[in-house]
C-alpha cells in the first residue's frame, strides 16, 4: 500500500487517492457532481458508455494493485487476477469504441474513481476479493443484463452485444473470488472474518458516500441465471 495516498470524501469517509488519468478528464470525488441527462437520450447513452470505460479501467487497476500488494498469494489466484486485468483492458477498449461510434469522446463527461478509492482502503486480500469481486463484480451482472435490454430498446443491438460479451467475463470474475474465499477460509478461518468485516464496512461507507436524496430510480432485478453460472446464491 506504500505510495498510495488518501483523501477525504463525503461523510468523512477516507478513500484511497484517485489513480492518474489523462489531462482531458475532469475527476470528481462526489456522486452529486456527476453529469446527468434524460434517460435514453443520446447524451445519457454516451455518458453511460463514458462511465463504463472508466469503471472497467478501475477494475483493471484494482486487480493489478492486488497483484502488487499481495505478492505472496497462491499462484493460481494470481493467475486469475492477471487474467482479469486482461479482461478489463479489453472491456474498456470495447466500450470506448462504442462511445466513439456515438460521436462521444474521452473527457466528455466527469468521471469518479470511487470504486478504486473504496476497495483499495481494505488491507487484506480476502477483504478486497469480497468487496470488489464477490460484491461489485456480482452486482455488475444485474446492471449489465439490464443494460443489454436497454440498448436493444434504444435500437443499438451492437452495443447490447458488447455488454453481453462483457457479462460473460464478469461471471468468472465473481466466481473465482467466491471459490478462493472458500479456499482461503478453509485454510485460515481468519480469512472469512476479514471478508465479513470488509463487507460490513463497505455498507457503512456506501451509506455515507451517497448524497442526500440520491437513490436509484428503480430497483435493478437480480440476474439469477448468470449468478447461478458463477456459483452464487445472490
Amino acid at each position: 500500500m506504500a505510495g498510495i495516498g488518501t483523501m477525504a470524501a463525503r461523510g468523512g469517509v477516507i478513500l484511497r487517492a484517485s489513480p492518474a488519468r489523462e489531462s482531458c478528464f475532469t475527476i470528481v470525488t462526489d456522486q452529486a457532481e456527476m453529469a446527468k441527462h434524460p434517460d435514453g437520450s443520446l447524451e445519457a447513452r454516451r455518458e453511460h458508455l463514458h462511465s463504463d470505460v472508466n469503471n472497467e479501467i478501475q477494475s483493471l487497476e484494482i486487480a493489478a494493485q492486488m497483484l502488487v500488494d499481495f505478492s505472496d498469494a497462491p499462484w493460481e489466484l494470481r493467475l486469475e487476477l492477471a487474467r482479469q486485468c486482461w479482461d478489463e483492458t479489453r472491456h474498456a477498449r470495447l466500450f470506448l469504441r462504442r462511445l466513439l461510434a456515438l460521436a462521444g469522446y474521452k473527457g466528455e463527461f466527469p468521471i469518479i474513481n470511487q470504486e478504486w478509492g473504496v476497495v483499495c482502503m481494505f488491507d487484506t486480500l480476502p477483504g478486497r476479493l469480497a468487496v470488489q469481486n464477490r460484491i461489485f463484480e456480482a452486482l455488475s451482472l444485474d446492471v449489465f443484463k439490464e443494460s443489454v435490454e436497454a440498448w436493444v430498446g434504444w435500437g443499438d443491438p451492437e452495443t447490447a452485444e458488447v455488454f453481453e460479451g462483457v457479462m460473460v467475463d464478469e461471471i468468472r470474475h465473481a466466481a473465482f473470488a467466491d471459490e478462493w474465499l472458500r479456499r482461503l477460509g478453509a485454510a485460515q478461518p481468519t480469512a472469512m472474518l476479514q471478508a465479513v468485516a470488509a463487507m460490513s464496512r463497505l455498507k457503512a461507507m456506501a451509506q455515507a458516500l451517497t448524497p442526500p436524496g440520491m437513490k436509484m430510480e428503480h430497483e435493478i432485478p437480480s440476474n439469477v441465471e448468470d449468478k447461478r453460472h458463477a456459483g452464487l446464491s445472490s
